[in-house]
């Protein structure tokens, strides 16, 4: 197209001459839009908008992260509290079934405290860290402070609660004195209901080994409590107390007893973790890179097209500018046909119209008086003039 127009600026070149006999300066045509110019605001909108998206769907995904982050803290806490909950369990079934037994039943009838010794020492292979199993009769209220461990008030409070049909919990007493423990008690029941009840005292010491096992792999804190928020007792704790600050951790009740366990993860995530962020940034560049090629592709399809486009209407607008309209060239955008549709109506309207001379008229005004017709129109050419005589006739 350039060599198209570089023709006719040549020949109007020729046409006019330099003042003074000087060569006339040409000036370099200006540059002009490029579509790449054109298509770039747009490539930066497109990667700006992929940007706040991408910040978005990250700051989403880092919270949902959170969120499993801390449905997962919770769940390590309750299935540590069940399981600890299983143990306790186990202990009180053995206890219970024990206190079924019919010849501990007899003995706690009758009062025989040799059977009942015999029972408790069997018992004493069963539970490790035991220190003392006690049977208790049916409304016994008597203390003792002088044995290993005292038998407090505390302690009866579970008798009564057994007595009453009731399962009472697992707690520990006298927590932080020489004589703490933990009390595990069941009723003695037989075919004529309550006669007694049957206490297995552990050491306190014991829960620091049945806290260990249960820390994730992972690693964390955990704590054993005794009570309520504000007045809790410390019953064990494993792992490492400085996460305790770090974060408000998670608590879940340990069924069958007064506890609850607490447990701080290593590493709270509020983010993405590194695999899941290298799947992120992988399919962030992904997309990053697909964008940037679909416009390299489509700026360079439509700089083609519109090229093409214009060397056809420039070619297509001489061919009529001529009036030798021979070719058709193809364009493919609807500007450009439109372009040439006004060009043709223009052209045709800066066409002048054609004359149709009227030989009557001519030959009305050839003979009026006084009028001279030196060249009449087309149609009359060839005719006499006012001043010509008839072939053949010569005058003198």
């Amino acid at each position: 197209m350039k060599a198209l127009f570089d023709k006719f600026r040549h020949r109007d070149d020729d046409d006019v001459s330099p003042p003074f006999g000087e060569p006339q300066a040409r000036k370099k045509p200006a540059r002009g839009l490029d579509i790449r110019a054109l298509v770039m605001p747009l490539l930066v909108t497109s990667l700006a908008t992929l940007l706040v998206a991408a910040a978005l769907i990250y700051v989403q995904f880092a919270r949902i992260a959170g969120g499993q982050a801390e449905a997962l803290g919770q769940a390590q806490a309750e299935r540590m509290a069940d399981q600890l909950a299983g143990r306790l369990q186990g202990y009180t079934d053995v206890i219970a079934a024990a206190g079924r037994t019919p010849a501990v039943v007899a003995a706690m009838a009758v009062g025989d405290q040799a059977v009942l010794d015999e029972h408790a020492a069997r018992l004493h292979e069963l539970f490790p860290a035991v220190l003392r199993i006690r049977f208790l009769a049916l409304g016994d209220d008597r203390l003792d402070e002088t044995a290993t461990p005292p038998l407090s008030y505390a302690c009866l409070e579970l008798a009564r609660l057994a007595e009453a049909g009731q399962v009472p919990p697992v707690e520990a007493h006298l927590h932080g004195t020489a004589g703490q423990h933990m009390d595990l008690l069941r009723a003695v029941v037989g075919p004529q209901g309550v006669v007694g009840s049957l206490m297995v005292s552990l050491d306190v010491a014991g829960l620091q080994g049945w806290l260990r096992p249960l820390v994730p792999a992972a690693g964390g804190y955990v704590e054993l409590r005794q009570g309520g928020e504000g007045k809790s007792l410390l019953l064990a704790a494993v792992g490492d107390a400085n996460l305790r600050q770090a974060a408000a951790g998670y608590a879940a009740a340990v069924a069958g007893s007064g506890w609850s366990l607490q447990y701080w993860p290593p590493a709270p995530a509020a983010t993405l973790d590194a695999a899941q962020q290298t799947v992120f940034l992988t399919i962030f560049g992904v997309a990053l890179l697909v964008l940037l090629v679909a416009f390299a592709l489509y700026s360079a399809a439509i700089k083609r097209i519109v090229h093409a486009d214009l060397v056809a209407v420039a070619k297509q607008a001489v061919e009529m500018w001529s009036g030798h309209h021979q070719h058709n060239f193809e364009a493919r955008l609807a500007e450009s046909l439109e372009v040439l549709a006004a060009l043709e109506q223009r052209l045709r309207l800066m066409q002048p119209k054609a004359v149709q001379p009227d030989a009557a008229k001519a030959e009305a005004m050839r003979r009026s008086a006084g009028l001279v017709v030196d060249e009449l129109p087309g149609p009359l050419h060839g005719a006499l003039q006012p001043h010509d005589k008839p072939a053949g006739d010569e005058g003198p």
